[in-house]
This record gives structure tokens, sequence and C-alpha cells, in this order.
């Protein structure tokens, strides 16, 4: 939200996909959150506020938050590939549309889940 906060990936994002899992839902203040992967090899941080601030959701997860305004802008899973990174950090995420939503086990009963159209990432 500030700007203080900002990455450049050399690649296309991936796997656009909504998450309902608890600490998503918490994490984005409602019934979702909405992510996007890019390989870890082609991903930057290159904002003056360089790397967002890092919290374990999950004893392996991590997530990123900008400690100058408090928006949640990644995921990291220790020895994963990708990072995740909410679909709404993007500059432009007008071409996106989500294509899997997990933890539809915990997913609110009043908006209708993604049934997934792909393997994800």
């Amino acid at each position: 939200m500030c700007g203080r906060i900002r990455f450049r990936a050399d690649a296309e994002p991936i796997w656009p996909h909504l998450c309902s899992c608890p600490h998503c839902q918490k994490l984005a203040g409602g019934p979702v959150a909405a992510w996007v992967d890019f390989p870890l090899e082609k991903f930057e941080w290159t904002g003056e506020g360089g790397e967002p601030n890092w919290y374990n959701t999950y004893p392996t997860t991590r997530r990123g938050f900008c400690p100058t305004c408090g928006s949640l802008v990644a995921a990291v899973d220790d020895g994963g590939a990708f990072m995740g990174i909410t679909m709404m950090a993007l500059d432009d995420h007008s071409g996106l549309t989500p294509v899997h939503q997990g933890s539809k086990d915990n997913a609110v009963a009043w908006l209708p889940t993604i049934e997934t159209i792909d393997a994800g990432a």
C-alpha cells in the first residue's frame, strides 16, 4: 500500500489461486486471500524497504508484511521453489483469474468456491 516493499519477477505469474485456510482468512481480513507464484530464481526485492518482515504462520511457511503499512505481500515455504505474492500487490493484476481454491473445507458458505481447473505449481 505504501510502496516501500517492491519486487521484480522476470517470469510470468503462475497458478493464480485463492486460499481459504484459517491463516489466509485472518491475514487478509476476509474469506480468501488471492495469490500468484513466481520462481524464486527469477524473483528479487527491489523497493527502498527491502524484504518484508517475515512471520511464520505454519512451522515451514513464512508470510511477508510491510513493516510500514502492514500490508500482506508474500508467502514462501522453507525449501520451496516459488515466492507467493498476493495478487493485489501486483502493479497490474487485471489479466489474472484464480483457477484454484485451497482449503475449500474451510471456505465460507456464502461465497461460491472455485473448482480447480489446473494442478497448480
